[in-house]
This record gives structure tokens, C-alpha cells and sequence, in this order.
């Protein structure tokens, strides 16, 4: 089992204080947690940062600086990380600053979005090749695969079972195109480790009751194809309602939110413990930082290529 290195990182975190269902606050804690050193945060006004600096204090323990410009936060603070979790509508701009500033980053999913623009996997392609050539690494917050290991326990011969079919639930705060733009790069993250990298084909979908819509397609890989249902419905509020099934070997995510503590529960009744994926999430960033792992371009390009493949096909 790898171990979480020692060095002593430098973390500069754009959107640190939560916000809606953002994470930054969380990834924070986590890489506080590892020893990392929180440097500074990135937010959008001075009273928002001050605020945060001294919530963050509060909550976690740890005193950090407030900045407003991340040009001015990176030359100041010297990260040696930057994470984002900013709005995805800032990432591409965000991203285009850390990799001129020859820096690490984690980033919430998707890697971006563009809205006004026509996807241009070139753009996508030139941006991450950016933190290639430096040998910097670019990963994103997609942490549902991080959860396979308590799935197994659940279903121990489930990864012994050729796959065919994957369904999940999610539940975004956000409505039409961008509740598909929000939850979509779990669904892919999760698809991508468990076939590789492949293409998205037969695109359908599924108005259902409510704020409700199923989306269906398969995807097509080295090894066959595996059939994708995803269940998407709006809730506002937190725990949200998710779950997903690996040849109908369902799980659900339930929340105890006195201590956030996460467990599966199946249609039986009985329950186990998971361990935090972001957590988990973070940990390994750290690991395959220190360990000099390369940024898995094809899986980057993968899933803005896929997410913007699903986007196109549906009425939205």
C-alpha cells in the first residue's frame, strides 16, 4: 500500500469556503490534514476572503492569507499546488495561470466549460499538454471511484463479473444543461477506470416527474461495450440521494451528518462504513505528486471529449 509522502507541500486553493455543493472547504481540511501547508486562498472580494480566513481558522485550525488575484496569490504565496474549485465557467482562465506559473494543480470537475463557445478538443488538448511538458500534474476532483474498494467489499466477486451494464444516481443543486455539466465527469470518472478509454455512442433520453430525467448511452471500449444509465434529480439540499449499480449490484449513499461519516446501504437493509473518498482522493494526488507520476493526458482529454459528446445529444 503507498504511503502519503512527507514533503511538506504548499497549497494555494481557489474557492475554499463552501458554497452551494462546492468542495474547496473540504479539500482544504483534507490536505491540511496530510501536513500540507494551506498558503493562501483565492476568492472573489476581500471581505469574502477575510471571511473565509478566519472560518477556516475556526473550523480546521489553520491561519492562511486572502488574495483576490491568483497572479498576484501565486507570486506572493509560492504554491507549490493550486487547486480550483472555483465556478467551471473560471477553470479555463485558472488553468491557463497555473500552467504559465509551471505549477501543480488539482481541479473540480469538469476541467472546464464553455457555454458561449463551441467545444474544441484542440483547446482541451493544448492546455493539458501545457502541464505535460513542464512534468507538472493536472488531475481532477472526481473522487466516486475512490469508493470502488467499500463497493467490493459489499460485492466481493462484482469485480470478477465481465461488465455490462453501470447505472448511477446523482443529484446536482443545478438544473438542465449545466445539472448534466455538474454531475456527468462522476459518472465518466467512474466508467473510465472501470473500462478504460473509449467512446460514447446512442445518446438518449428521458424526461421523468419533477426536475428528473434519465440519461442512456453506451460506451464503447477495448473490451466491448457497457451500457450507462444515469438518473439525475435536482435536490437543494444536503445529503443528497446517490447510489450506483455494477450489474444491478446496487449501493446507495446514506450520510450520517452529525460527523459526515458515509456508508453504502443495499436493498437488504444492512450498511458498511466508506471510507471518505475526497479524502482518499487527496491522499493519492499527493502520493502520484511526490512520486512523480505523470498527468494521464488521455484520460483528461477523455473526459471533456465525452462530457461535451453527451452534452451535444441531449434536448436540454
Amino acid at each position: 500500500m503507498r504511503e502519503v509522502p512527507v514533503s511538506v507541500h504548499r497549497v494555494l486553493i481557489l474557492g475554499a469556503r463552501r458554497r452551494n455543493q462546492g468542495l474547496g472547504e473540504f479539500i482544504a481540511k483534507y490536505f491540511h490534514e496530510q501536513k500540507a501547508v494551506i498558503c493562501g486562498i483565492v476568492g472573489t472580494s476581500r471581505d469574502s476572503v477575510e471571511g473565509t480566513c478566519l472560518y477556516l481558522k475556526a473550523q480546521y485550525g489553520f491561519s492562511t492569507r486572502g488574495f483576490t488575484d491568483l497572479a498576484q496569490a501565486i507570486e506572493e504565496s509560492r504554491p507549490t499546488v493550486v487547486v480550483i474549485a472555483s465556478p467551471n465557467q473560471y477553470h479555463f482562465e485558472h488553468l491557463r495561470v497555473v500552467a504559465q506559473n509551471n505549477l501543480s494543480c488539482l481541479c473540480e470537475k469538469p476541467l472546464f466549460w464553455k457555454d458561449e463557445d463551441p467545444f474544441d478538443p484542440g483547446e482541451v488538448e493544448t492546455l493539458v499538454n501545457r502541464f505535460c511538458r513542464n512534468g507538472k500534474l493536472l488531475q481532477l476532483v472526481t473522487q466516486w471511484p475512490c469508493t470502488l474498494d467499500d463497493f467490493y467489499s459489499v460485492y466481493p466477486g462484482a469485480n470478477n463479473e465481465p461488465l455490462k451494464r453501470f447505472s448511477m444516481l446523482l443529484a446536482p443543486m443545478s438544473t438542465g444543461k449545466q445539472m448534466v455539466v455538474d454531475a456527468m465527469p462522476h459518472v465518466l470518472s467512474m466508467v473510465h477506470v472501470l473500462t478504460g478509454i473509449g467512446s460514447v455512442k446512442h445518446v438518449t433520453q428521458k424526461i421523468e416527474a419533477g426536475e428528473r430525467f434519465k440519461i442512456i448511452f453506451d460506451y464503447i471500449h477495448a473490451g466491448g461495450r457497457l451500457e450507462v444509465h444515469v438518473t439525475l434529480v435536482r435536490s437543494p439540499k444536503s445529503p443528497r440521494p446517490a447510489g450506483y449499480a455494477l450489474n444491478g449490484n446496487l449501493v446507495w449513499r446514506t450520510i450520517r451528518m452529525k460527523d459526515y461519516q458515509m456508508f453504502f446501504s443495499v436493498n437488504s437493509g444492512s450498511r458498511v462504513r466508506v471510507s471518505d473518498p475526497l479524502k482518499k482522493l487527496v491522499g493519492r494526488f499527493l502520493v502520484d505528486l511526490e512520486s512523480g507520476q505523470p498527468t494521464d493526458k488521455e484520460r483528461l482529454i477523455a473526459s471533456m471529449t465525452d462530457l461535451n459528446t453527451i452534452v451535444e445529444n441531449l434536448k436540454l
